[in-house]
C-alpha cells in the first residue's frame, strides 16, 4: 500500500484523459466514519481520494466524520450515512457517492469530477431545459455495484440532472456496502433508481425516461 492505490500507469491516463480537462476548482468532500471496525473500505476510500485530488491544483480534499458532523453539514448535504464524498464544482445540486467508486463505477466518476469542474452536461438541449425548469425537491438514489456494466451511465444521468438544478440531489449507493440500505430498498437487481422514496424500477433508462418518471415522483403532469 506504500505505493499507492493508483499505479503509475492509472495516474498517467487520470492526468491526460481526465485531470487535464480541468476547468473551475472542485472540492471532495469525504465524510469518513471514525469508527472504521465496520467500515471496511473507509481508510481505502480516503487514499483514493487523496491520491485523486493530489494530482491536480484545482482538486483540494476536505474530511469530516460522521460522528462529528453538525445538523449544518447534515442538513446541507443531505447525509444519510457514511463513508460518503460530495463532489463541489459547478453543479448547482447535490453530487454524493455513498462507498467507494470502484470497478466501473470508477472511470464515471472520475468524468463527473471534470464534467462538475466545467457546469457541463451531454444532455439533449430539451432534457436541459426541462431538468432546469424542475420547482420540487428531487431525490434520486441509484444502486449498484462495482461490476454492474449498465450501473455507471445510469448514475451519470442522475447527476448530470443535479449538475443543471439545485433542487435535485442526486445519490450513488454502493448497495454492497450498505446492506441494510439496500435491503430496505428492496434491491434485489441493479442498477435500481428510487425518487423521492415513491417511484422506483431496477434497470438503465435513457434520460427522457429519468425525467419522465421525476415528474411523476413530484406530481407534475408531463407537458407532451
Amino acid at each position: 500500500m506504500s505505493n499507492g492505490l493508483l499505479s503509475e500507469e492509472d495516474k498517467k491516463i487520470i492526468m491526460s484523459d481526465y485531470w487535464s480537462r480541468l476547468e473551475d476548482n472542485v472540492k471532495l468532500i469525504y465524510i469518513n466514519k471514525k469508527d472504521t471496525s465496520n467500515c471496511q473500505y473507509c481508510d481505502i476510500i480516503k487514499q483514493l481520494y487523496t491520491e485523486l485530488t493530489g494530482m491536480s491544483e484545482k482538486l483540494s480534499l476536505e474530511e469530516y466524520f460522521y460522528e462529528e458532523l453538525d445538523n449544518e453539514l447534515i442538513d446541507r448535504f443531505k447525509i444519510k450515512s457514511a463513508p460518503v464524498v460530495i463532489i463541489q464544482g459547478k453543479n448547482k445540486g447535490l453530487i454524493k457517492f455513498y462507498g467507494i467508486p470502484s470497478g466501473m463505477e470508477f472511470p464515471s466518476f472520475i468524468e463527473t469530477i471534470v464534467k462538475a469542474s466545467k457546469g457541463e452536461t451531454d444532455l439533449p438541449e430539451e432534457i436541459i431545459n426541462e431538468v432546469t425548469n424542475i420547482e420540487k425537491d428531487v431525490n434520486i438514489k441509484v444502486f449498484v455495484t462495482p461490476t454492474c456494466p449498465y450501473c455507471p451511465k445510469m448514475v451519470s444521468t442522475s447527476y448530470m440532472f443535479a449538475m443543471l438544478n439545485e433542487k435535485i440531489d442526486a445519490e450513488a449507493w454502493e448497495s454492497i456496502e450498505f446492506p441494510d440500505i439496500a435491503r430496505d430498498y428492496g434491491v434485489h437487481a441493479v442498477p435500481k433508481v428510487v425518487i423521492n422514496d415513491e417511484v422506483s424500477w431496477e434497470g438503465m433508462v435513457p434520460p427522457d425516461y429519468l425525467l419522465h418518471n421525476i415528474y411523476h415522483a413530484i406530481g407534475h403532469e408531463h407537458e407532451h
